[in-house]
C-alpha cells in the first residue's frame, strides 16, 4: 500500500528515520514537513531526539504530535541524540539526519532503493539552502564540502552523518563503538576494518539549513573537537599522541586547505567560500583547540 507516512506510521517499520533536533527553531518544521510527506510503499518511523533551549521542544509537540519526540532536560550533543535515537529504532533500516537539515521530497524513496544493494551503510548529499547568510556558508563549508554536488557514486571511507542510513545487523556489530555516543567516523572505521563497504551516492539528498548562529557553531566545534580528540587519543600509544599534541598548530591550515581543494574541484561556491573565510578560519580554530584539549585530557596519556 502506498501512502502518506503519517497514514503509515503504526505498523511494523521499513525504516526507521532518527532526527536529532538541537535549537533548530528555524529548521525543524521544514525538517519534519518533509519526512511527514513523503510518500512509501511501507510504514516508516520517525523519532525526534531533541535537547533546545530556544522554543524548538513546544513546536514540536504542537505541530507534530503524531511522531515519536525523546526529551532532555540536560545538554546533550548530536551524537548522543543519534545513538539514543537508534535505540528505539525497530526498524531493520536506520536512517539519521538532523533538524537544521530538510531531505529531499524522494529521500525515503532513494534511501529504499539503495539499499536493495547488500551494502550496510549508504550516505548522500549535503547541498546548501539559498539565500543564505556569511555564517550559514562557513558552517556548510565547514562541515559538508566533500558531500557537496557533483561527485559521483562510489565507496569512501567515511559518510557524512546527518545524510546516511544503515542496515540495523551493521549497526548491532558494532554497537560497542556508537551506544555512547554515534560519532560516524569512529563507526565507519570499525565497518571499514570489518570488510564492509561504504556506498556514497548523490542520489540521496539533504539540504543544511539556517543551523547555529556564530557563538553557537563555535561552541559547537569546541566540543565536538573534543570529543573528537579524547576517542582518537584512546588508539594510540602515548608517543603518537605527543606527534598528534605537537601537531595541533597545524590542523586548521590543513583542514582549510582540503576544504579549499574540494570547492575547487567542484567548481562552485568559490565566492561564497572566499566572502565567509574569515568565520570559517574560526571554526576551524575552534575544532583545533578542542582537539587539543581532548588528546591533553585523555586518561591513557602517558
Amino acid at each position: 500500500m502506498v501512502g502518506s507516512i503519517k497514514d503509515l506510521e503504526r505498523a511494523d517499520p521499513i525504516l526507521s528515520v532518527v532526527v536529532a533536533s538541537n535549537n533548530a527553531s528555524r529548521s525543524i518544521c521544514e525538517c519534519l514537513d518533509a519526512l511527514t510527506n513523503q510518500t512509501t510503499n511501507g510504514p516508516v518511523e520517525i523519532i525526534v531526539v531533541d535537547y533546545s533551549t530556544d522554543g524548538t521542544t513546544e513546536f514540536i509537540e504542537s505541530k507534530f504530535p503524531h511522531l515519536k519526540l525523546i526529551k532532555f532536560s540536560e545538554p546533550r550533543l548530536i551524537p548522543a541524540l543519534w545513538s539514543h535515537g537508534i535505540s528505539h529504532c525497530r526498524g531493520n533500516l536506520v536512517a539519521l539526519t538532523t533538524a537544521h537539515c530538510v531531505p529531499d521530497k524522494h529521500w525515503i524513496a532513494q534511501i529504499l532503493k539503495a539499499h536493495e544493494t547488500s551494502y550496510p551503510a549508504i550516505g548522500g548529499a549535503i547541498e546548501n539552502c539559498e539565500p543564505a547568510s556569511l555564517v550559514d556558508w562557513a558552517i556548510y563549508f565547514c562541515r559538508y564540502t566533500h558531500y557537496m554536488k557533483p561527485f559521483p557514486a562510489g565507496f569512501v571511507e567515511d559518510l557524512p552523518g546527518d545524510n546516511a542510513s544503515y542496515k540495523m545487523r551493521a549497526l548491532e556489530s558494532c554497537q560497542d563503538v556508537w551506544q555512547n555516543g554515534f560519532w560516524e567516523s569512529f563507526v565507519h572505521a570499525r565497518l571499514c576494518q570489518e570488510g564492509k563497504k561504504l556506498l556514497l551516492t548523490p542520489e540521496i539528498t539533504v539540504f543544511h539549513k539556517q543551523s547555529y548562529n556564530l557563538g553557537a557553531f563555535m561552541r559547537q566545534r569546541f566540543y565536538h573537537g573534543r570529543n573528537f580528540g579524547r576517542l582518537r587519543g584512546c588508539q594510540f600509544p602515548a608517543l603518537k599522541k605527543v606527534g598528534l599534541i605537537v601537531g595541533s598548530p597545524a590542523i586548521p591550515l590543513l583542514l582549510l586547505m582540503r576544504i579549499g581543494r574540494g570547492v575547487l574541484q567542484k567548481k562552485r561556491h568559490g565566492d561564497k567560500l572566499f566572502l565567509s573565510l574569515p568565520l570559517l578560519l574560526l571554526f576551524l580554530i575552534s575544532w583545533s583547540v578542542g582537539e587539543l584539549i581532548g588528546y591533553l585530557q585523555n586518561k591513557d596519556f602517558l
